[in-house]
Formats: C-alpha cells, structure tokens, sequence
C-alpha cells in the first residue's frame, strides 16, 4: 500500500501537469483579434502561407503577425512573396491595434482598397505595393494620421489622389508611383516635399512636383 506522502505527491504532480497544458493557460491572444484574422484567412480561401492559423492555437504564435508583448493584441500583419490571391477583406479594418500592414508582391491580391482601413488610427506603416489592386484611393487613408510610410506602389489604382492626404503630416516615406492615376496633386501638407519619383509612371498626374497642369 502506497504510504499517504508518495499519495500526494503524485496527486500534486498529475494536477500540475494538467495545469500546465490547459489551452486556458497558454492562450494570450486576444479573442476578438482571433476571430477577425480566422474571418481573414478563410476570405482569403484558406491559403497555404496561413496554414499556422488554427482555431486551436495561440494566435500570437501564427505566421505573418505580431502581437503586442503586453497586452497580446495584434500590430502587425505582413505577407509577401505568397501565394495569396483575392481581395484584401475589409475586416482588416476590425483589428484596431494594428500598426503595421505590409503586404508586398502578392501579384494574384485584386480588388479595391478597403476604406476600414481609415478605422486603423494606430497604423504608422502601410504598404500595398506590387499588387493587382483596382479602384480608387479611399480618402479614408487621409484620417491615419500617425502613418509615417505610405505606400500603393505598383497597382492598377485609377481616380484622383484624395485631398484628404494632405493632412497626414508624419509622412516619411510616400509612394504612388506605378499606377493609373490622373489630376492634380493636392496642395499642402508634405505632398510636394516627395520628389517626382513618388507620382511618376501614372496615366496624367500633374502639378509639384510634377509639371503643371
């Protein structure tokens, strides 16, 4: 017979060790974010690069994101060089601790810009370059007033560029170059302090930088 110290040494030791494994223990992501990246990927129609994207891990573990190391919200989301095809879902825009977004040569990713985007008022980093998108520039981007790279580089965007981004005075980095875009550029903010090679390879920009209209 088991004497009552080795009794309760192993009770102890088999409650630690389901202690230990208990998903509720382990968890960290957020469980909204969780559910907004598995509405993302399934729009996406599952692809094989969000493959880590399983209902039964930690979201924070995943592929292509990066959550927060204190509140284990999610801020980043990058993919590139994938093969990723469809539209970029609006839902995007429900993740609301984002501060990054860097998604770059995904040539089979079409479809307009969402305006959710605008929701995403931590977001210092956007970049949708190298892409198939269609559509015009939502004058929604005008309201990230933290961003300090924008760049949309390389698309089929058609439209004007929006007033609206002449307000985003943290601007470093700024890139239209490679689209279908027409018009003048607006006036003010830091639209002009970006040399030519910002706006060039467009359908019939016009205006400073470039030659007047």
């Amino acid at each position: 017979m088991a004497s009552p110290n080795l009794s309760s040494a192993f009770l102890f030791i088999l409650l630690l060790s389901s202690f230990l494994v208990s998903p509720s223990f382990s968890e960290l992501c957020n469980p909204q974010d969780k559910k907004v990246l598995l509405s993302i990927k399934q729009s996406l129609n599952n692809p094989y690069i969000l493959a880590s994207w399983k209902a039964d891990t930690d979201c924070c573990d995943w592929y292509c994101v990066a959550c927060d190391d204190t509140t284990h919200r999610i801020t980043q989301l990058t993919i590139f060089d994938g093969t990723l095809s469809g539209q970029i879902p609006a839902t995007v825009g429900d993740l609301p601790y984002l501060q990054m977004i860097d998604l770059n040569r995904l040539s089979h990713v079409t479809g307009p810009i969402p305006s959710s985007l605008g929701k995403l008022q931590d977001l210092t980093f956007l970049r949708l370059s190298y892409l198939n998108l269609t559509g015009s520039i939502p004058s929604t981007l005008g309201m990230l007033s933290k961003l300090t790279l924008l760049d949309l580089s390389h698309n089929d965007l058609t439209g004007s560029i929006p007033k609206s981004l002449a307000s985003l005075q943290n601007l470093d980095t700024f890139r239209l170059n490679g689209n279908q875009l027409c018009g003048q550029i607006p006036v003010g903010g830091k639209l002009q302090s970006f040399d030519a090679s910002s706006y060039s390879d467009n359908k019939c920009l016009c205006g400073a930088p470039l030659s007047s209209c």
